[in-house]
């Protein structure tokens, strides 16, 4: 009796790579993620949410691993100027991201990631969720991988592949970070 196997297209391993990455994330990072962001959703006041959010601070006290290099007068400064705004016309967190942006580039050592990082941190706070995905430095990696438009600030999720249509847009961004050197191996293998 003789078999008839089809070998697996490539795109159908390409998609599988991609689903197991997703799926990868979701094992063993989301629920991190939710308990980080809850620890911003938490704080009793306003003044409390910008602070620890500007200063980058976690529940152990601790400094959040991607603004561990800044310079602390420039955290402290980015906190004295976010508890100046004025946060009463916020309606989306693209609302509160170009409000942060406008105040933190300003200060020196203060980038992409830490303006996107804290807007995130103060979005828990407001209950306001990305509704793209933000790029910047590792982010942008994972995206250049895929294929997509990585000199842009943000990219709708409607950009990005199937497998990441199970995540909202936020966990992409951590995903796409978190996954970059895999997804440049994907992309080798596989975009050649």
């Amino acid at each position: 009796m003789t078999r008839n196997c089809q070998p697996r297209s490539i795109s159908s391993e390409r998609h599988d790579l991609l689903d197991k990455i997703v799926q990868s994330y979701l094992d063993n990072h989301a629920a991190n993620e939710e308990r980080y962001l809850r620890f911003y959703a938490i704080q009793r006041t306003l003044p409390d949410a910008i602070t620890k959010a500007a200063l980058a601070e976690l529940p152990n006290g601790k400094r959040f691993s991607h603004q561990c290099w800044i310079p602390l007068p420039a955290l402290t400064q980015a906190r004295d100027v976010l508890l100046k705004l004025n946060y009463s016309k916020l309606t989306t967190f693209t609302d509160l991201h170009e409000l942060v942006a406008q105040a933190l580039r300003p200060i020196w050592g203060i980038g992409p990631l830490t303006i996107y990082d804290t807007a995130h941190r103060l979005g828990a706070f407001f209950k306001l969720s990305p509704e793209h995905v933000y790029l910047h430095a590792g982010v942008r990696v994972g995206a250049k991988a895929l294929g997509l438009e990585d000199w842009k600030d943000k990219l709708p999720m409607n950009a990005l592949p199937a497998a990441f249509q199970r995540l909202r847009p936020e966990q992409v961004e951590d995903c796409l970070c978190i996954y970059k050197a895999e997804l440049q191996a994907w992309a080798r293998r596989f975009r050649g």
